[in-house]
């Protein structure tokens, strides 16, 4: 007998997204372009880190998308270790944003290479790498439970 187990937060992470989004009545499909920036600091009008070894990215809670002209995103879905790692690079994410919370569902994160915008990290990815792990990879199992 094979058994899949899903993680209870797989179901209701998304739902709570769009139910939010439907409920501000201001949710817009866009493409932000900014910096990644802590959100302590986005608030406070400076950018920080100083570089990507300051100590100061273990003691920032959040971070943020931050426009030039110092408005900034909440990327709600994308991962901390994901914003930590392209923190003060020019990023652009894609999505549903709600500008009364300042928030974006992201549905596409990248980032600027020499080449142009390479897509680091995606809702779709996430989800089939979540589908893997949980259904088909590393937490399935076959063989009789005794």
């Amino acid at each position: 007998m094979t058994t899949a187990i899903t993680h209870p937060l797989r179901t209701v992470l998304p739902l709570l997204g769009l139910v939010g989004a439907l409920a501000s009545g201001t949710a817009l499909a866009e493409t932000v372009t900014g910096k990644i920036n802590g959100h302590g600091c986005a608030h406070g009008g400076h950018t920080c880190p100083a570089d990507k070894l300051d100590p100061h990215l273990a003691f920032e809670p959040a971070f943020v998308l931050q426009q030039p002209d110092g408005e900034y995103f909440f990327l709600a879905n994308v991962p901390r270790d994901v914003k930590v790692r392209h923190v003060l690079e020019e990023a652009r994410a894609t999505g549903s944003v709600d500008s009364t919370h300042n928030t974006m569902v992201v549905d596409e994160f990248m980032v600027r290479t020499p080449k142009g915008f390479k897509t680091v990290w995606s809702q779709q990815a996430h989800e089939d790498m979540h589908d893997y792990v949980y259904g088909e990879g590393w937490f399935q199992f076959s063989g009789e439970v005794q």
